[in-house]
């Protein structure tokens, strides 16, 4: 009896890189290897108490003023350590690309951060978002096995030095001169960028100083729910300040530490135990002999000669013609050299089943078309595209067979449920909690109706939660009324009405107090704005409603609040 090809066919993968047809050539030796644990900087050594401070400063959304972003929120590893808003709301994740129009060929898919704000809170119209939430041009690259790749982001702009950005003094650098590639710093280097990004988390002018004095006032985790168990027990009611003392020796809450904690925990972050990853190790049963297939076509089409290795990447940076390479100036950004315009870096296929739509801008929603798109060769050319990609000339069934590869086996189940080191707490935004749609709006003279943008955390006797408004009547005044019921008219009982005046391009922000009353705990509460408005019918136009609960009883809940 012969044995059963699941049986075979790992051997002769590890010892032959596959079933390499004519076509393709047939490597030397496996491809891949195991992965490991992440390395460690010796400057930065892991504790306990750093990676739980880390753990809490990357899924605290009060890091943002708005209190809607963490660091967690577009490095979710349900989306394979990448957002997890996409491509489902691709709407309010879309960038408009360098014509700035929306709905040409150019725009990309990004991740979606804050709306441009002032030191106050209150939003600020940006050219492209108005005051919605401002998208950038690129998704968000995974987070997950950050901690093995040097030069970090889709640009490899956040190399591996790390300075103090209070002092100037290098805290870490790499071990071997000349190896910009061995993963040193570059965690703790990336760590700090989006906290003073004003698209992605700061107010316009927001500096490291003003995080620091915000982190050291809020509660750690206020926002979030179902904190882990464990992680929940080891911070208990602790304030950030103690949280840094146990990590740091001093409660200081420096820019330096937290880049420091942040990357402590990412490199706990290590998805090593998928299907691929059991098979590699002699688990001839963990992979199907569909799937198996798969990884031998993948060798065959030389796809592994970029996603090798334990990451399945080779951590270099390409052009492969996926957009003209004007549309973005990649890997030139940080490096200046003309040959490198257009370049991204080659992300690790680990969870990739997760993470979709793919490539930097999202311009391929499923894993078959990014196997098409190479089959094909590409869709754009350059002088400096990849010369490895051409034409592959594959059949619908082989292109299957490594769609097949691509999907389970290299899926960690813990990245997929969230369990193990990737459990995490539920966010304020996008729960239940955040302030949900209602009712429509009515029309104002112009033909549109006015738009409420209401998506904080509606504290409880706070008095920072700000709403915006756009497409209301120039310079006209408003009142935003909170009540028990949906207000339909600014007629009858109102828990409170707030009156200001939108600017020249019928846009406006405040914010509004809200009532402490106990009373009011899990009632649902109501939101509209009214438009005095020559035009509308009635002399009123009236914005969308949205619902929400309160969140607490008392600000004391949330230290100062997230927005000191």
């Amino acid at each position: 009896m012969h044995p059963h090809p699941s049986r075979i066919l790992p051997t002769l993968i590890l010892a032959l890189s596959g079933l390499a047809g004519p076509a393709f050539g047939q490597p030397a030796q496996s491809p891949f290897a195991p992965l490991g644990g992440s390395p460690v900087p010796p400057q930065n050594q892991q504790t306990q108490a750093k990676i739980d401070l880390g753990f809490a400063l990357f899924w605290d959304e009060q890091l943002s003023r708005t209190g809607t972003v963490a660091c967690g929120t577009c490095h979710m590893p349900r989306a394979g350590g990448s957002d997890p808003r996409l491509p489902a709301d691709t709407a309010n994740s879309r960038h408009p690309g360098p014509d700035n129009v929306f709905g040409t060929a150019d725009d990309s898919i990004g991740a979606a951060g804050v709306p441009r704000h002032d030191a106050d809170g209150r939003y600020l119209a940006s050219p492209i978002f108005g005051l919605r939430p401002q998208v950038g041009t690129r998704q968000a690259i995974s987070s997950i096995n950050a901690g093995f790749v040097g030069n970090l982001l889709w640009d490899g702009r956040a190399g591996n030095v790390f300075r103090d950005p209070d002092t100037g003094q290098v805290i870490i650098q790499p071990p071997i001169a000349n190896a910009p590639n061995v993963p040193a710093g570059a965690l703790e280097h990336q760590g700090l960028d989006p906290l003073v990004n004003t698209q992605e988390m700061a107010h316009v002018g927001g500096t490291l100083a003003d995080m620091a004095a915000r982190i050291a006032a809020v509660r750690p985790l206020g926002l979030a729910r179902n904190i882990p168990a464990d992680v929940a027990g080891r911070l208990g009611e602790r304030s950030y300040p103690a949280l840094f003392e146990a990590a740091f020796g001093s409660p200081g809450v420096g820019s330096a530490r937290m880049a420091m904690a942040l990357a402590a925990y990412q490199r706990t972050l290590v998805s090593n135990q998928t299907p691929h990853d059991l098979n590699l190790a002699g688990q001839t049963d963990a992979m199907t002999p569909a799937e198996i297939e798969g990884r031998n076509m993948f060798v065959q089409a030389r796809c592994s000669a970029c996603h090798a290795g334990g990451l399945l990447s080779t951590g270099g940076f390409m052009y492969l013609g996926v957009r003209p390479r004007s549309a973005d100036p990649g890997r030139f950004a940080a490096s200046n050299l003309e040959d490198d315009r257009g370049r991204m870096r080659v992300p690790g296929l680990r969870n990739v089943e997760l993470s979709a739509p793919y490539m930097a801008d999202g311009r391929l929603a499923t894993l078959e078309d990014v196997v098409a798109f190479y089959n094909r060769g590409g869709d754009f050319t350059a002088p400096n595209k990849d010369p490895r990609i051409v034409p592959l000339n594959l059949s619908a069934q082989q292109q299957a067979a490594i769609v097949t590869f691509l999907r389970r086996p290299l899926t960690d189940p813990r990245v997929r449920d969230e369990t193990g080191p990737f459990a995490r707490p539920q966010l304020f935004a996008g729960s239940a909690r955040a302030p949900q749609p209602a009712s429509a709006g009515t029309t104002g003279g112009n033909g549109v109706v006015p738009r409420l943008i209401a998506i904080e955390p509606p504290l409880a006797g706070g008095n920072n939660f700000t709403i915006g408004l756009e497409g209301g009547a120039a310079g006209a005044v408003a009142t935003a009324r909170l009540a028990l019921a949906d207000p339909q008219s600014l007629t009858g009982a109102a828990l409170q009405d707030v009156q200001f005046t939108l600017d020249a391009a019928g846009n406006g922000s405040l914010n509004i107090p809200l009532p402490g009353d106990a009373s009011l705990a899990d009632v649902p509460l109501f939101l509209r704005v009214f438009v005095v408005d020559a035009g509308a019918t009635g002399g009123v136009a009236s914005s969308n409603s949205v619902s929400f609960r309160l969140e607490g009883l008392s600000p004391d809940l949330f230290g100062n609040g997230f927005e000191p």
